[in-house]
């Protein structure tokens, strides 16, 4: 977009050319070389786990679920990089594939927090009133019982698929955004745009889906980024206690459950899960706060 300047010598104008609020933050995003380097991070295991099962069944024909029990566990050697459990299955390739179903589930769940989050902060704000003060005070009893009771409640009583371990992890993962939309929409309604549709008729419906929710975007994109590493742990530890992701198919969590019980005698069986989950909780934390910091108009130098 061109913005007509004014300039100092007669009046002449001149086209100063602006940008939108995404192309900024783009820009400033760019500058931080942290949260680029975590963004490659990312990515570049996303693809390791999308893509390395397969090639590595294709190269070494090992898969995630075929067992050498005459072998056992081994260490870490050319055949198999990450070593063996002590079911003799490769661990390189079982690391790969459980790294997919966490972060699979930590996407899901925090795309299910974030649009039912998002939906419940926009229309109680909209509404105001007594229907906010019940909506919000629902969410405040929700926050003062222990989280993973509930989400442990709910896997007990739906099953333990992977799609029901991420709808119960969303289902009790969006009271924060709940809040941060709330907060946005309070101060969004009384502006000039949201006045001016009301005047012209337009439903209640349209307001917050056309005009409230798209203007909160930025925040909501911040708090699903930064959600994710927490929707991952959370699957970790129901995986731990034996209530996440069931055998035979392998998760972060349920890799680092069974290295713990082996750890001072098959010390890789506990280091490469937990190396690929803290290298990729870092990287996850890190793009979220560069998000962050990138959304903020106010943080530009």
């Amino acid at each position: 977009m061109n913005v007509p300047a004014a300039s100092g010598d007669g009046g002449a104008t001149t086209l100063v050319a602006g940008s939108s609020l995404w192309a900024d933050a783009w820009r400033r995003l760019r500058r931080n070389r942290l949260a680029v380097a975590s963004a490659v991070t990312i990515l570049a295991l996303a693809c390791a786990c999308l893509a390395g099962p397969w090639l590595i069944a294709a190269t070494w024909g090992h898969d995630e679920q075929s067992q050498d029990l005459a072998s056992g566990p081994r260490p870490p050697s050319w055949e198999h990089p990450f070593g063996t459990d002590f079911y003799g299955r490769d661990l390189l390739v079982r690391v790969l594939a459980g790294g997919r179903v966490s972060l699979t589930v930590g996407l899901l769940a925090a795309l299910v927090a974030a649009t039912i989050g998002t939906l419940y902060g926009a229309v109680a704000s909209y509404a105001g009133g007594l229907i906010d003060a019940v909506m919000m005070r629902a969410v405040d009893v929700l926050y003062a019982l222990p989280y993973m009771f509930l989400v442990i409640i709910l896997v007990t009583i739906l099953g333990k698929s992977l799609l029901l371990v991420f709808l119960a992890l969303g289902a009790v993962g969006w009271l924060l955004t709940a809040r941060v939309v709330r907060g946005q929409v309070l101060s969004l309604k009384e502006r000039e745009f949201i006045l001016a549709a009301r005047s012209l008729g337009t439903p209640a419906h349209d307001i917050v889906l056309r005009h409230l929710i798209p203007n909160v975007i930025g925040p909501v994109i911040v708090t699903f980024t930064l959600s994710v590493p927490s929707m991952i742990l959370q699957e970790a530890f129901l995986s731990f206690l034996g209530l996440g992701i069931q055998a035979p198919r392998p998760s972060l969590g349920a890799l680092i459950s069974d290295g713990a019980g082996q750890m001072l005698v098959f010390w890789w069986t506990l280091v490469f899960p937990g190396g690929l989950m803290a290298v990729l909780l870092f990287a996850l934390n890190f793009l979220g706060d560069g998000l962050r910091d990138a959304l903020d108009p106010r943080l530009e130098r």
